[in-house]
């Protein structure tokens, strides 16, 4: 929190933390140092041209401007690392010293006629800058006297006359103006530069929330310049635009970026320039990525223009869920209603077909018995999507969970087992819930079923590791594989190309797989014939096992 403002009546208190003022701190100490240095070559200077008063005492002279060389040195010292004294103290101490020692040597280099008490300038305005302007007036007040204080004793032993004494009244009037005056101007400056220091700090922690605030967008934030140049990016923007690529990949979707709102030498072809766009990202493998751009403001020449990227691919899929979370609750609802007289008409339906003997109205009760099936499982379905949220995971033994699951859905199905092959690669467990992983293959083995040919070995699971030793699932077959338009909303609900399926299948393979942790995406197995298809689960690896 910013402090409240300094009192004008000691800028140098107030101001003693600020970088500028231990800055002047230094430059002073420093010039304290070059007057003594200065000082100590007066001496042979003088002497050589003859200029030396006749009454200058050179065994007064010499040991004070050597003390006074030692003390500036020590003071240089410690003006360049923080001590226990404050700086205005500190800094009261050496202008102490320096009005002693500067007017012992104007009395011993023969009094003011020397002209050394123009000095004494330096201690009275360093005071008025560094401490207060009130300091500054009392050290021009007490040099003032010191020199009438010196004169008058030259007077007493007839070594001065009336106009040494005009001459220190005039030299007290220029230290007492020169006080005020730079004091005044030192309380203005110090004013101002601990006001812009304030902006200085505001603006940086709005900067730094600002930053803060947009690295964790959800949406892409870009600041783009007058060419096109992208001046700020935040980490959504930087996955948007890379396309798949990630950071080494560079940001291939600025160019169609900068196309599409008719920004930089990219979109001279954009007529106008629009404030709203939609354009898409080439990624990796074919794949493309969605996105709409929106300007922030009005766009003016030479300003950096804000740029807002939204990926429509992921507003869709959140709509989708949404929607799909109203139709899973509607359609529990429906289903648990329809299930109760549906039981009634099988119950009365087995009972009916018990006492028939003609085989038309046996077929006839077969009939509405399968259709009664087929109900159950698709309310089965929807009750299992509204239920997918409960998810335990646990190391399965890949070779007698997969040998358990097929014998299952042939027992469920009667499908031919030798159709079905199984491999397993190695002795890693599956960590997955096994009652998900048993839902999920049995979705997975029965489209490649449907679709696959009679030859043995038709469908196949294999349990193995990829080339980047991540294990993964696959069941693969040798059906005529999803064509590349059907592949968009191939895990969408109730999308199918058959016309008795319910299009929940899939859907439900990708929800269970997202409850525990896994991935499953459709990959072509033209690299591996006969198989020309494949369902790839990912599962997500144990604890404590390497990634």
């Amino acid at each position: 929190m910013a402090a409240s403002p300094p009192a004008e009546s000691t800028p140098g208190r107030e101001a003693a933390g600020l970088p500028a003022y231990r800055r002047s701190f230094q430059y002073f100490a420093l010039s304290r140092l070059v007057v003594a240095a200065l000082l100590i070559a007066y001496v042979p200077v003088m002497r050589g041209s003859g200029l030396l008063d006749e009454r200058f005492d050179a065994g007064l002279f010499l040991p004070v401007a050597a003390l006074y060389l030692v003390l500036a040195a020590v003071f240089f010292l410690l003006s360049s690392r923080a001590g226990r004294l404050p700086l205005p103290t500190l800094a009261t101490i050496q202008i102490t010293v320096d009005v002693c020692a500067l007017v012992l040597l104007m009395h011993a280099s023969g009094g003011q006629r020397t002209g050394l008490g123009v000095l004494l300038l330096l201690p009275s305005a360093g005071a008025a800058i560094l401490v207060s302007a009130r300091v500054g007036l009392t050290f021009a007040a007490a040099s003032t006297l010191l020199l009438l204080v010196e004169t008058g004793w030259r007077g007493l032993m007839d070594q001065a006359g009336d106009s040494a004494f005009v001459q220190v009244g005039l030299t007290g009037a220029t230290l007492l103006v020169a006080s005020a005056v730079v004091g005044r101007l030192a309380r203005r400056l110090a004013s101002q530069e601990r006001l812009a220091w304030r902006r200085g700090e505001d603006l940086r922690n709005q900067l730094a929330v600002t930053q803060a605030v947009i690295a964790d967008l959800p949406d892409g934030v870009v600041v783009l310049g007058a060419r096109g140049e992208p001046r700020a990016i935040n980490r959504s923007a930087r996955d948007m635009l890379a396309g798949g690529g990630g950071a080494a990949g560079g940001l291939p979707g600025l160019l169609p970026l900068r196309a599409a709102l008719g920004i930089g030498p990219a979109g001279t072809d954009a007529e106008p320039p629009t404030d709203s766009a939609e354009f898409i990202v080439p990624g990796a493998e074919g794949a493309e990525r969605r996105l709409r751009a929106r300007r922030l403001g009005v766009p003016s020449d030479g300003v950096d223009e804000v740029v807002v990227l939204e990926d429509l691919g992921r507003l869709e899929a959140r709509a989708q869920q949404l929607k799909l979370a109203s139709m899973g609750r509607l359609s529990a609802s429906i289903a648990h209603e329809i299930r109760n007289p549906l039981s009634a008409i099988r119950h009365a339906n087995g009972l009916l077909a018990e006492q028939l003997g003609e085989p038309r109205l046996e077929r006839l009760a077969k009939i509405v018995e399968d259709n009664c099936r087929r109900i159950d499982r698709i309310i089965e379905d929807v009750l299992s999507i509204s239920r997918r949220g409960s998810a335990t995971p646990e190391a399965l033994p890949a070779e007698a969970f997969l040998v358990q699951a097929i014998a299952e859905l042939v027992a469920q199905s009667g499908a031919d087992a030798r159709r079905i092959e199984c491999r397993v690669h190695g002795d890693m467990p599956i960590w997955f819930d096994a009652g998900n992983l048993r839902q999920v293959l049995l979705n997975l083995l029965g489209n490649g079923l449907r679709h696959a040919s009679e030859a043995r070995g038709a469908v196949r699971i294999d349990w193995a590791p990829d080339a980047g030793g991540r294990w993964s699932l696959v069941v693969s077959d040798d059906g005529p594989g999803v064509s590349a338009a059907s592949r968009v909303h191939l895990f969408e609900p109730f999308f199918t190309t058959e016309t008795r399926g319910t299009g929940l299948g899939l859907h439900l393979a990708r929800e269970l797989c997202t409850a525990n942790g896994a991935t499953i995406r459709y990959r072509p197995a033209s690299d591996n014939p006969p198989l020309r298809s494949a369902f790839v689960v990912e599962p997500a690896p144990a604890p404590g096992a390497p990634r």
